[in-house]
Order: structure tokens, then sequence, then C-alpha cells
């Protein structure tokens, strides 16, 4: 069941989804503190493997040591050279490919080639810029900030939620990194409601659900949609069963999203895990990374090995098609919000209603000024006509 009883008023001004000064300032107070979902344990296999990314302009580098996984500025303090471009690999230490400086997993200098050279250099003078890393599970997560709430607190009471989630016992399908031309919360609001599933994705998901099988929560930080579909009769549902049987588990007939303000991810379907992250780019442009993590059967098991052919390959085809279909329309979304002339509108249902709660989220967190005057008038406007 929905929450709410009636629809919403548009909270956030078109112009957050265009103005430059807004997305500065989005970025100062919602991006920069925030913990980011940006790698799994399967992407950096062993000791020594690292993985380089870009977030928010800042080359990062995620290496491993044992267990344990660090985060660094991917540039090196002698003269500021990228330590390395490559985007995956091992190294028993990190070294500059310009003059070769090596350093190790706390960030120090192991090594200077001539270093008599640099004399007198007080220890621990130059290092890596560090940053936080922490884990839940298989799930790799960036703070850029050195203060602040830790991964366990950002998550509250899913933490361990997600640890049973992502287990090693998961196998990695597919990474899939789109940039799409709209605005961050484009992204993020287009998750949150099953409103345009029958328009956007006719042949993926089919109609919307019934409000009898959806429950929303809304929480202070997050906000999660459970969907019932066990009594689905179509060829989704069919398939879905198929795949259980073949992994040995018994059915799981929901879905469950949940979204931790301001933009990490997480969802649950029968045999799949995946999790999502928007990375803003631009006022008008945004990466959105999805890793999707699936069950294939116990280790050791014959079946095992056409499992992760027939599942993989039915997730990989699945999210491909979905995410292109979300992404073509979230392009025409940007162009209307940000066109010269203001329609006459900005209403969202009961069904939507979770991009209300994000959009309250991100007016009281950014301190981006609320067009919520403007809309009720627009509101009353239409009361008399609402269904």
């Amino acid at each position: 069941m929905f929450v709410s009883k009636e629809h919403h008023p548009q909270v956030l001004p078109r112009q957050s989804y265009f103005d430059q000064s807004v997305f500065d300032q989005e970025m100062e107070t919602l991006m920069m503190p925030t913990w980011h979902a940006v790698a799994l344990m399967d992407e950096l296999p062993k000791d020594g493997s690292f993985l380089t990314l870009e977030i928010f302009g800042r080359p990062i580098i995620l290496w491993r040591k044992g267990d344990e996984v660090s985060g660094f500025l991917n540039v090196c303090p002698h003269r500021y050279a990228k330590l390395t471009c490559k985007p995956c690999g091992a190294t028993e230490r990190l070294h500059c490919q310009y003059h070769g400086w090596e350093f190790d997993e706390t960030g120090n200098v192991r090594k200077i080639p001539d270093a008599k050279t640099f004399r007198p250099l007080a220890q621990g003078m130059l290092g890596l810029r560090k940053f936080r890393i922490e884990r839940c599970g298989q799930l790799i997560f960036l703070n850029l900030t050195d203060e602040g709430p830790s991964l366990r607190e950002f998550l509250g009471d899913k933490f361990e939620l997600y640890e049973s989630w992502f287990t090693p016992e998961m196998h990695t399908a597919i990474t899939v990194t789109r940039t799409i031309n709209a605005n961050w919360k484009c992204l993020v609001e287009n998750a949150l409601e099953s409103y345009h599933t029958t328009t956007v994705h006719p042949q993926t998901f089919g109609t919307f659900p019934e409000e009898k099988d959806i429950q929303h929560t809304m929480e202070e930080s997050w906000t999660s949609m459970f969907v019932d579909y066990s009594e689905e009769r179509s060829v989704r549902a069919t398939m879905d069963a198929i795949g259980h049987l073949l992994v040995g588990r018994p059915r799981d007939g929901s879905y469950e999203h949940i979204l931790h303000y301001p933009n990490v991810m997480m969802a649950r379907l029968s045999l799949y895990r995946w999790v999502e992250c928007v990375i803003p780019v631009s006022p008008s442009q945004s990466l959105s990374v999805v890793r999707l993590m699936c069950h294939i059967g116990e280790k050791g098991r014959l079946r095992r090995v056409w499992n992760r052919y027939f599942i993989t390959k039915w997730a990989r085809d699945f999210l491909t098609k979905v995410g292109a279909e979300d992404a073509g329309v979230l392009v025409q979304v940007q162009e209307g919000i940000s066109a010269p002339e203001e329609p006459m509108g900005g209403l969202i249902s009961t069904r939507e209603e979770r991009i209300f709660h994000f959009q309250k989220y991100v007016e009281k967190a950014s301190g981006v000024a609320s067009c919520r005057d403007e809309s009720d008038v627009i509101q009353n406007r239409f009361s008399g006509n609402a269904t």
C-alpha cells in the first residue's frame, strides 16, 4: 500500500535540474560528504590488485593488500603525474609511471630513485592522499571526506541485510557504466517510481503492479519499495521459476528496492542483487554505474557452469535493455525540464510518493530553494479535477 492518500506538489524548482550554481551547492552539501558504492571485491580478485576510477574529477586508485582495500588519489606527490593510467592490474607496490616513486599500502613513500638528490627529505613528508574506504559484504564504498558517519552508520539497520545479499558465494554477472545526458536527480527519481514501467518497459517489466502488491517505506535517510509478484503469470515468471530450479534454491516471488540518500540504490530480485551509484558529472549529465550479482548454485556442482552462462546471460540482456530504455527517456525528461517555457503542472502521484520524500530531503540537506508556494497554487488549481 502507498503511504500517501493524496498527490503531492513538485518540491524542487525546475532550475535545480540544470542550474550550475545549484549543482555546485549539491556537490558540496550532498555528494562530497556521502558514501559511494564504487566496486565489488571480485574486481580486486587477489593480493596486489588495483582498480582506477574517476569521481567528481578526482582520479582514484583502489588497491587490495590481503583482505584490506585502500583508496588513494591516483596522483604522485612528487610532480603530480598520475601514478597509473591503467584501468586495473596487480602490483606489489604502487609506483609512479613518470619517475618510479613507490608507495606502500599506507600511502607512505617506500622508494625514491636517486634519493640522495632529494636531501634533506623528512620521513613521511610526502605520501599519497588517502580516502576512507569501508566494506559491507562484497561491496566497497568510498568517502571523499575525512570526517562524518561510518559506513555502518550510513547504511543503518540495513547493513546486515546487505551483508547477506552481497556474499562471496554470489557471482558478479556484469558492471554497466552508462553516461546519461540528464541531471542526477532525474536518474534517482526514475528509479523511485513504478508509474513509468507500463510505457517505457512494456516488454521487460510490463504493466505497473497493483497498489495492494506494493509496500512503500519512508525513513529520514532512505526509502524502500517492496513488491509481491508471487501471483504473477508471465514469461518472466516462468523464466524465474526455471532459474530457481537450475540453481536449487526456493523461489522468492518479491522485489525490493532501497535508496540511501542521496545516490546509492540497492535491489533484490529472486536470484539477483544489484547496486547502483549515480555520479553527477555536470548539471545535465550523470553516470549510472550498476553492478549485478547473481546466484548460480553451489560450488563444485557441474551445472554451476551452465547456470553461470544461462543466468548471467539473461541478467545481462535484461539489465542492458532496461538501462537503454531508461536512458532514452531520461534524455527527453532533461530536455523538457530545461525548456525555456514552463508548463502548468508539476504533480507527484501517490504511486510516485518516494520522489516527493526524496525531493524534501534534497531541499533540506542542500538548502535549495523550494518551489512549493508556486506548486501549491497549481495543486489547488487541479484539486477539483483530481481523481
